[in-house]
């Protein structure tokens, strides 16, 4: 809109600016070949000579691969599956969310503790010094 006020502005014609193929004239040109409808199969004449059309080959898909190999219908098929075992009383069947045992009854964990290994010692006067 804006070019168009600065065209009228100017006193030209904005038919200037325009390009040849949005004109009225060129449209008319190009829609002037009309296509006819479409016959439908029955009516097509058939190409004996012609061979089949042939299926696409599949091509391996972008991403990444899959995890397990896909196995062949009559090989045998394998289901691994971790048991679930609570952190707390240490039973297969559910997790620490969902036990049942009481918080006293909790058989004790082996925590390690905290701060051991990372503890940085100040050296003693004595060991700052070298001997003489």
């Amino acid at each position: 809109m804006h070019a168009l006020v600065v065209i009228h502005l100017k006193d030209e014609f904005p038919e200037t600016y325009v390009q040849t193929w949005y004109t009225k004239q060129t449209q008319l040109q190009i829609n002037s070949n009309f296509i006819g409808p479409v016959r439908g199969p029955k009516q097509w004449v058939s190409l004996s000579n012609m061979l089949p059309i042939l299926s696409l080959t599949l091509r391996k898909p972008p991403g990444r691969p899959t995890k397990v190999r896909r196995k062949e219908p009559n090989e045998p098929q394998t289901l691994r599956r971790a048991d679930m075992r609570c952190s707390k009383c240490k039973r297969i069947g559910h997790n620490m969310r969902s036990c049942k045992r009481e918080v006293g009854q909790n058989i004790p964990v082996k925590r390690h503790k905290v701060g051991v290994h990372n503890q940085v010692v100040a050296p003693t006067q004595q060991q700052a010094t070298p001997n003489q």
